[in-house]
């Protein structure tokens, strides 16, 4: 049966790449048939070479999990540590390849609460002369998850490179109901009444861009536009329990940043209520330029646009925080530390796949991030070349404020960092940044960044999956992204620490 549900899956992912993908005409279509051929190609993929990959590991997982139920039991886990016995005393041997899936299913989400309860024991803050060995303990448990997914995906692209698909890009208003996109004729409504001076403004064109996970994004096409650009770009807040930010939030931020002469979106509209036309929605002008990567990775090379990224970097982290209204945090706060620690909440409170290997990432995080004290600056939070735009290899926007704030400089520096290698040498970006004006950063502390960059968007899509699996919508993308991305963005986490921890 397994055999044949890997046949039919691969049959499905080819159908997608090879007779309906090439016939779609709209980027949203395009990339959401593209998820559900990267679906069909994971399953088909876990389906082939998970059950023996799986004999050499399982002994592993069993040795992590019985060092850590040992090493919990010298600091006294109490009531939750017999759960734990009991729990792993319950997951048997199987005795099928369908069975095999479960029992590794079973014993990583066991591995990942052991992991908690250590990274718990061993709090930077609280340190104990068992701290050493508990730190330990959480390496030998991270580490076996980590060679787990490395692994796995390995042995995943060899059985993609022999049958599957070609590989391709990975990456509500009601309750349970997709949010609908907003109609021209509803944003020509909402325009007239607020730009009273074009009584003959109307919207042409609203198309919608694949790729926000945040926010829906749409271009917007205007005639007789009055006093309004022809061209803009609206950002939609989703409605969903589990949400991030709000557009709200970075109206006010463009609008100083754009005054300031820095490569912004300027603003031009805020709807800052739900209303006709859904959630409350920002509109920005529309920019040249096309971005060079996505989450995953770069497309190609733009030296020159990473030399004019360090630069805006460098004047980003010099503006005074009172000049945007702003009221910086209190000097002893560890803008990192405090950023990990908002993450690693959410990461728990909305995980629905146990990742092991995340909770060790975050534990790891926590324990380098108290080695070396941080600075304070204005930061975007998420400049990787998925939000910026080049034209002739010139940056022409930095995009998506949404996570700006006054933060530590090296979360922005580590995700410049984990695309610009690729072109140009990371020592020229830091020393065009430092010549731009741009604060010393230590070393430690953009290894750092790079590293929260991908524990971040784990934890995103993380709330992503709660929100498809509670009901809380509908939306293809919510329910793909969370499948595809946490697997991914494993992997990512997974060399970044082999990467460090070598060095």
């Amino acid at each position: 049966m397994a055999e044949l549900t890997t046949l039919l899956l691969r049959a499905i992912a080819r159908e997608l790449a090879e007779r309906v993908i090439p016939e779609l005409r709209s980027a949203d279509a395009i990339e959401r048939a593209n998820f559900a051929r990267l679906i069909a190609q994971n399953l088909a993929s876990d389906i082939d070479v998970l059950p023996g990959l799986a004999t050499g590991f399982l002994p592993r997982f069993r040795q992590a999990i019985t060092s850590a139920l040992a090493r919990l039991a010298e600091v006294g886990a109490g009531e939750r540590l017999d759960a734990c016995r009991r729990e792993f005393a319950a997951i048997g041997p199987a005795a099928s390849a369908a069975g095999v899936q479960f029992e590794v299913t079973a014993l990583r989400e066991l591995l990942a609460r052991l992991l908690r309860e250590l990274a718990d024991a061993s709090d930077p803050e609280a340190a104990s002369a068992r701290a050493p060995r508990l730190m330990a303990s959480l390496g030998e448990l991270g580490g076996v998850d980590c060679d787990w997914r490395i692994a796995l995906e390995a042995a995943k692209a060899a059985a993609n490179a022999q049958g599957a698909a070609p590989a391709g890009t990975a990456a509500a208003s009601a309750q349970g109901a997709p949010q609908p996109d907003p109609t021209p004729e509803a944003l020509t409504r909402h325009l007239r009444a607020h730009f009273r001076d074009a009584p003959g403004l109307a919207v042409t064109a609203i198309v919608p861009i694949p790729g926000g996970r945040s926010k829906k994004t749409f271009f917007i096409s205007l005639q007789d536009s009055g006093g309004l650009p022809s061209e803009l770009v609206m950002r939609q807040d989703y409605a969903l329990k589990y949400a991030g930010t709000k557009v709200r939030e970075e109206y006010q931020p463009l609008l100083t940043l754009a005054g300031l002469g820095l490569p912004v979106p300027r603003p031009v509209h805020l709807s800052p209520e739900p209303g006709e036309l859904g959630p409350p929605f920002i509109l920005v002008e529309k920019l040249e330029g096309k971005p060079p990567g996505s989450y995953f990775g770069m497309q190609g090379t733009c030296p020159g646009a990473f030399r004019d990224m360090a630069r805006t970097l460098a004047r980003l982290h010099r503006i005074a925080p009172a000049q945007l209204g702003l009221t910086p945090p209190p000097a002893a706060q560890d803008c990192m530390a405090t950023l990990i620690e908002q993450y690693r909440r959410k990461w728990r409170d909305n995980a629905t796949l146990a990742s092991p290997l995340v909770d060790y990432a975050y534990a790891w995080a926590r324990q380098e991030c108290a080695r070396e004290p941080g600075s304070m600056a204005f930061v975007h939070g998420d400049s990787g070349p998925y939000n910026f735009l080049v034209k002739d290899d010139r940056l022409t926007a930095l995009l998506d404020w949404e996570f700006a704030r006054i933060g530590d400089p090296a979360e922005d520096l580590g995700i410049a960092r984990c695309y610009a290698e690729g072109s140009i040498p990371w020592a020229e970006f830091l020393e065009i940044y430092r010549a731009a004006g741009g604060p010393q950063v230590p070393e430690r502390r953009v290894q750092l960044g790079m590293l929260i960059q991908f524990l971040k968007g784990t934890t995103l899509v993380a709330a992503s999956g709660r929100n498809f699996k509670e009901g809380g919508t509908t939306e293809f993308i919510k329910g793909a992204n969370a499948y595809t991305g946490q697997k991914l963005i494993e992997l990512k986490i997974a060399e970044l620490l082999k990467r460090f921890q070598a060095a």
